[in-house]
């Protein structure tokens, strides 16, 4: 799991905002629940969610493009995944060709650090999105809250518009790096193939 103090419990966290505000404060607005407060109207709550959602979907777009680079390479390195297999397992398919790499170390660092935010994504897909707003006198700050349907024990993972956009800027870059890594050159006595996949972008 992330070490980042930013997600996850901690201030982020629902038993924090519960002691800040008090349960009347709670309303629900187009299906999903808010925490309303003094001076941020029940008008501006469509724009929110909407730009919640906007944001959430530009996360797994960009966690796609992270599978799809990763599918590429188990391709043209012959790792044994399938489509359907969770994308963990495809990682540790890949690890296993790790040897056709030019850079291996690389690899291993990429992959590590797509499986940092395998658990971020669980959470963003499996869950409900919740939209909190709070206040601390100044400004309103608005918290996007993802609490996994399969452990409703555990606490929601809380994250700031800021950071779910980090997020997906940290994966648009992990997705480029992963299909720049170059691989081995094969045999060249080895017979070619006309149906062998392209070679991927020579730069690293």
């Amino acid at each position: 799991m992330l070490t980042d103090g930013h997600m996850g419990g901690g201030c982020d966290s629902v038993k924090a905002l519960k002691g800040k505000f008090s349960a009347a404060r709670y309303a629900h607005q187009m299906g999903y629940q808010n925490l309303i407060i003094k001076g941020v109207g029940g008008e501006d709550l469509p724009s929110i969610w909407t730009e919640a959602q906007l944001l959430r979907g530009a996360f797994l777009d960009a966690f796609a493009r992270v599978e799809m680079a990763v599918m590429l390479y188990a391709e043209l390195t012959g790792a044994k995944v399938t489509s359907a297999m969770p994308l963990s397992q495809k990682l540790t398919a890949l690890e296993k060709e790790r040897k056709t790499f030019k850079n291996p170390r690389r690899l291993d660092v990429r992959i590590a650090a797509i499986r940092e935010l395998l658990p971020v994504r669980a959470d963003v897909v499996h869950s409900a999105l919740e939209v909190a707003i709070t206040f601390d006198g100044r400004a309103a700050e608005t918290k996007m809250q993802f609490q996994n349907a399969s452990d409703a024990a555990r606490r929601p993972l809380a994250l700031t518009i800021d950071q779910l956009t980090a997020l997906t800027s940290r994966l648009t870059r992990l997705a480029m790096q992963f299909s720049h890594q170059r691989l081995l050159a094969k045999d060249p006595t080895a017979p070619a193939s006309a149906n062998a996949p392209a070679a991927p972008p020579t730069r690293q």
